[in-house]
């Protein structure tokens, strides 16, 4: 077995001041300024045959037509295959907005809120941190490691009457533990940092208006510089979200509470790397594996919804109360109506207009990949999974330590439980896939590290 090559870089995004920002519906107002700077974190390793890399992205997500874009970029320069790369969002709720699903093309308009010129030189960005990554591979150990860490908290409270509220849920699953994995030079200074935690980047709030990585951020500052303040130079850290879907932090608010909660993260998994044994000679392995998913079945909402609303502007057409309190409960009651219809039809237009998904068999095409090394697994998933699902997949017996990527080459929004779709709220309202997917990439994942799982001597 050859031995372990590691190379690391950061690309920073650099969006101009001034855009909409993406993460809240209810955002008002624009970009105001920088907090702390956006970037494309990357890690490559290779141990003499093959090649991965890991790129974490500080957006709140990456399309597959852009990851592809960046993927075959990087795939033509530095003949890693493009099926071995990750490209990750960390899912910052503080960065601008952009068309997460399409770079635009050249002879578009400009659009409200966006630099489209931006926009069209980010896939080159975040490909020139891999790239840049590849050229600095230089020999490497390893070392893994857990702490225990608590940001996270389920987000889905149960109301009277089965009602799920978007509301912290104390007794509800949540990851209690960090994972990360150090690239180490032969003189035992650090090339890079791997960090996994399933957590929305949601600490800052709709009245934050200035880019920032949210706690994560924080977290890959703090690591950083406890290894400089151990020796060596400033390595290469990166965030990669978990099975976020119905996580987020427990405490919330402005970024004193943001860095508070990353630092602590950060120095977590610094100090539980410093006793870990070191692996040399680890064996890399990748599995790409697609995945046709079938579409909610929107009709019967669409039916009702459309009831809805003509059902309410009928009674304001014959009201005759005069302007007072009754003809503003009708058009509050219309006005709920069509924001039902709109959102349903909105779903249904999505999928009429993604190149991904076929109509005639109510399927979304996508895919999951995982890479290997050594004891390691990382499995890549294209959405916001719900966190019990990410706990099975990191529950497997095949592997010492699973990492579950979320955002990961893809975003197919949520991928709640089969028992979730039973409950309702606000996940399961927005997905677009049906009941039984989550469970069905959770299969497709244990099959795979099954069959990719180290052999032992």
């Amino acid at each position: 077995m050859s031995p372990l090559f590691a190379g690391a870089a950061r690309v920073k995004l650099d969006p101009p001041v001034g855009l909409a920002m993406l993460g809240y519906g209810n955002r008002v107002g624009r970009n105001t300024g920088v907090h702390d700077d956006l970037a494309a974190q990357a890690l490559v390793l290779s141990d003499g045959a093959n090649k991965i890399a890991i790129a974490g992205v500080d957006l709140l997500a990456l399309g597959a037509r852009i990851a592809d874009d960046i993927r075959e970029r990087v795939a033509e320069s530095t003949g890693i295959p493009a099926a071995s790369i990750l490209v990750c969002a960390t899912h910052t709720h503080s960065a601008p907005a952009f068309n997460i699903f399409a770079t635009p093309r050249a002879d578009m308009k400009p659009a409200e809120g966006r630099n489209l010129d931006w926009e069209r030189a980010l896939p080159a960005k975040i490909a020139s941190a891999i790239i840049h990554a590849n050229e600095n591979l230089e020999p490497a150990t390893l070392r893994t490691a857990t702490a225990p860490f608590a940001l996270g908290i389920n987000r889905r409270l149960k109301r009277p009457h089965r009602q799920i509220q978007l509301a912290a849920n104390r007794s509800g699953p949540a990851d209690a533990e960090v994972q990360v994995l150090a690239a180490y030079r032969p003189n035992g200074t650090r090339i890079a940092y791997l960090m996994n935690y399933p957590c929305h980047g949601v600490v800052l709030c709709e009245d934050n208006l200035l880019y920032s990585r949210d706690w994560p951020g924080f977290a890959m500052d703090e690591i950083e510089s406890a290894a400089v303040a151990s020796g060596g130079q400033r390595p290469i850290s990166i965030f990669l979200q978990g099975a976020t879907g119905n996580i987020d932090p427990r405490s919330r608010g402005n970024f004193e509470v943001a860095e508070q909660q990353g630092r602590a993260m950060g120095r977590a998994a610094f100090d539980a790397l410093q006793h870990a044994p070191s692996q040399g000679d680890v064996k890399i392995g990748v599995r790409r594996i697609a995945l046709n998913l079938k579409l909610k079945d929107f009709s019967a909402d669409l039916s009702i919804a459309r009831d809805c609303a003509a059902e309410t502007q009928a009674s304001l057409d014959i009201h005759r109360g005069g302007d007072g309190y009754q003809l503003k409960r009708l058009r509050d009651h219309h006005a709920q109506s069509l924001s039902a219809l709109s959102a349903l039809e909105a779903l249904e237009e999505q999928n009429r207009r993604d190149r991904r998904v076929d109509l005639a068999r109510r399927e979304l095409a996508t895919a999951m990949t995982i890479v290997a090394v050594g004891n390691v697994a990382i499995v890549g998933i294209p959405g916001e999974l719900f966190i019990e699902l990410g706990l099975a997949i990191k529950a497997n017996p095949h592997f010492a330590q699973t990492f579950v990527a979320g955002y990961c080459n893809d975003l197919i929004g949520y991928i709640p439980t089969s028992a979730a779709y039973a409950e309702g709220g606000y996940e399961v309202d927005t997905a677009r896939i049906a009941a039984g997917s989550g469970e069905t990439i959770v299969d497709a994942a244990l099959s795979a590290l099954a069959a990719m799982r180290p052999q032992r001597c």
